[in-house]
Formats: structure tokens, C-alpha cells, sequence
């Protein structure tokens, strides 16, 4: 079942990450090919002035989100990672402490780690869940979009983590089980 969740949270973050980085591209050639070269082209030439305002027109109506979005896709991009990075033993750990342990020493250690990591994410959800509540509905400021559809990988970020952090744990257990 985490196979899936874990490929779908992939899926997403590339989708997120695509869609930020063909704005940005967008943005870019808008403000230099369509706002710079193209510009100066249609001032020289009278005939050409058409065809520019039409282009500008058009690729500018794509891109006046192009400063926004791609900022609110990225916070997606990074709980996306940040899960990912937990179901893949990715994230920086010390575990000098933990391994001059005794066996029993280690399991009280990764128990209270995960506790402490999961009351954080509990408190993130529920945190999370209130601020979408209250400034939810407002929409951006270049979109008719709310701000509620991005601040949704706040909560859902948290619970895909603490599903992680549990995982993870339980794992660790089976592990130390088998080894013994």
C-alpha cells in the first residue's frame, strides 16, 4: 500500500515541479524574447507591431502567474521530497549515540524520536488545517485561485510524514527482531 502511496506522492512532485519550471521558462521568454527582442524588432518595423501585440497578448496572459505559482508549487515539491526522502532513509541522521547503545537503549532512543517527530507533525496538521480554515478562501494575488489549494500539502504533508515516521519505526523494530 505505501508502494502506491509513495509512487502517486512521486507522480505529484514531478507534475509540481514540471509546472513550476515550464512557468518560470514562460516567464522568462516573456520577458526577455517577447518584452526585449521582439519589442525593439516591432519599434523598427511598423508591420511587425501587429503580430507583437498579439504574441505579448497572449504570453502574457500565461505568464502574469508566472511569478506566483511556481513559489506555492515548490512548497508542494518540498513535502513531496521531504516524505520521500523518509520512506527512502534519505533525510541526515546521527546515530553515533544510538549506536553505542545497548539494543534496549536503541529501541527507548528510535521510540522517543518517533514520538517527538510525531507530536511536531500532529501539531503541524492541526496548525495547518486552522490556517487553511481561517485565510483558506483568499485568492492569490495574480489568479483566481485560493490560497487553500496550496496550503493543503501543509496538512497533507503531515500526515504522509507521521504515516513515514510510523512506518518507519515499525520497521525498525521488525529489523532488530529478526536480527536478534
Amino acid at each position: 500500500m505505501l508502494r502506491l502511496v509513495d509512487r502517486i506522492v512521486e507522480v505529484t512532485a514531478v507534475l509540481a515541479f514540471a509546472v513550476s519550471s515550464l512557468l518560470i521558462f514562460l516567464n522568462v521568454l516573456n520577458r526577455y524574447l517577447v518584452l526585449g527582442v521582439m519589442r525593439n524588432f516591432a519599434k523598427e518595423y511598423e508591420s511587425f507591431r501587429s503580430t507583437y501585440t498579439a504574441i505579448r497578448s497572449a504570453v502574457g496572459n500565461v505568464v502574469i502567474t508566472a511569478d506566483e505559482i511556481p513559489g506555492y508549487l515548490l512548497v508542494w515539491v518540498a513535502f513531496l521530497g521531504a516524505y520521500l526522502a523518509m520512506r527512502r532513509e534519505g533525510h541526515i541522521s546521527f546515530e553515533m549515540l544510538s549506536d553505542a547503545l545497548p539494543q534496549l537503549g536503541r529501541q527507548i532512543l528510535s521510540g522517543l524520536n518517533t514520538c517527538l517527530i510525531s507530536g511536531f507533525l500532529v501539531l503541524i496538521f492541526f496548525q495547518s488545517v486552522r490556517m487553511i480554515r481561517v485565510s483558506g478562501a483568499t485568492e492569490i494575488e495574480t489568479a483566481e485561485i485560493s490560497q487553500g489549494w496550496f496550503m493543503l500539502i501543509m496538512p497533507l504533508g503531515a500526515a504522509l510524514l507521521l504515516v513515514a515516521v510510523v512506518a518507519r519505526f515499525v520497521n525498525s523494530l521488525r529489523y532488530q527482531d529478526r536480527v536478534n
